[in-house]
């Protein structure tokens, strides 16, 4: 089968199961070694749940990179600062203690919301987006904490578009928004971890990502390091 032919397949079947889909859902995949891709609703604007930590993680090793922040400071967590939802902190006994590298570590591989409002902290709300609109992201938008009640009733959302999400995955790839930034951020997204597309693909192939969920909203983005 050609190339050509291959991706018209696979066009034809993604595009099959989203319109059967009994919800509003949206794709982008884009090879990283050819001109290939596809969109289907890409540009359609979505909640992004914890896929928005991708964001904070490269902050947060961008300002390492200028000095900013370091790293390897440790961060006791005391109840006041628990969250709730997912994640393991709040669960832990005698106010555990953490580097922040470890803290964003736990943000993504955990999806811990303790950690990843902490993170959000460290790396500034407005800074992040700041960093956001620099990567040419124009519908991204990080705009509440993890687990937020009154920011998700006044509709403050976090949220972008699957062609946005494949877009920083490329960017990563090609060693933006710096190549020492781009390989941490990677790194710690190829840990092991229980999410959507690495069920899918299995554990022999590397896969780079972040998956996200709440209340009617299931999504994950990243790379997958073919052979």
């Amino acid at each position: 089968m050609s190339s050509s032919s291959f991706w018209e397949q696979l066009e034809n079947t993604l595009s099959g199961k989203i319109n059967t889909f009994e919800g509003v859902a949206g794709l982008s995949v884009k090879s990283l070694t050819s001109e290939n891709s596809i969109c289907i609703n890409g540009k359609e604007v979505f909640p992004t749940a914890s896929t928005i930590k991708i964001h904070v993680l490269t902050q947060l090793f961008s300002l390492e990179e200028k000095g900013a922040i370091d790293l390897s400071k440790r961060i006791r967590f005391t109840n006041d600062m628990y969250g709730t939802g997912s994640g393991i902190i709040h669960l832990l006994e005698n106010e555990p203690e953490f580097t922040i590298l470890d803290v964003a570590v736990l943000m993504m591989l955990v999806s811990d919301n303790t950690a990843t409002n902490m993170c959000i902290d460290l790396a500034g709300m407005n800074e992040t987006n700041s960093l956001i609109q620099d990567m040419g992201l124009s519908e991204t938008k990080l705009s509440r904490k993890m687990m937020d009640a009154d920011a998700i009733n006044r509709g403050d959302e976090n949220v972008s578009t699957p062609c946005e999400l494949t877009a920083l995955m490329a960017q990563l790839y090609e060693g933006k928004p710096t190549p020492r930034v781009s390989e941490q951020v990677l790194n710690i997204m190829s840990k092991p971890k229980s999410a959507y597309l690495n069920r899918a693909i299995g554990p022999n192939i590397r896969v780079a990502n972040k998956p996200g969920g709440m209340d009617k909203v299931r999504c994950d983005a990243g790379i997958v390091f073919l052979p």
